[in-house]
């Protein structure tokens, strides 16, 4: 087999992952974008199609929360789950296992207080676990919510 061979066997196989990959990502920027303009946040709505730091926006519309027991401010909490995974690209080992185990909290946390301020959610503690774990869930969840406006015990959140 000759080296063209092989790097079209790998690349018939990684083709359709990247273009997947692609359609996700854009449809969460897109709800995300869609989030941030419809909740008051019109400023950084332009963030949400920027890799990595869209998931800050979780942190923004989740506003300050209580992560055991300390009051963790609104910026605080979108720079951690926006440059977190970052940080985790240059940490190896028993670290980066503490980190990943902080960031699926973090996020948690962040994503049941967001989930808590969408229209008809009957459980945001369940989907917070589901989509901390597996982030396709997240997209998907998040999508479907797009236009949603977030509502905090009952009045309108802007």
């Amino acid at each position: 087999m000759s080296y063209f061979e092989i790097f079209a066997v790998i690349g018939a196989f990684l083709i359709p992952f990247i273009l997947i990959w692609l359609a996700l990502y854009g449809m969460e920027a897109y709800a995300l974008y869609l989030l941030a303009k419809n909740n008051g946040h019109q400023d950084m709505a332009v963030l949400a199609f920027i890799p990595f730091v869209n998931r800050g926006l979780y942190g923004i519309f989740a506003g300050d929360q209580a992560i055991f027991g300390t009051q963790v401010p609104q910026m605080v909490l979108a720079g951690i789950l926006a440059f977190a995974p970052v940080l985790g690209i240059f940490i190896h080992g028993i670290p980066s296992w503490i980190l990943t185990i902080l960031i699926v909290v973090i996020t948690y946390y962040a994503l049941k207080a967001v989930f808590g301020k969408m229209n008809n959610i009957s459980d945001s503690n369940l989907f917070a676990i589901l989509a901390a774990l597996i982030p396709l869930l997240r997209v998907i969840f998040v999508f479907l919510h797009k236009d949603d406006i977030f509502v905090d015990e009952g009045e309108v959140v802007e």
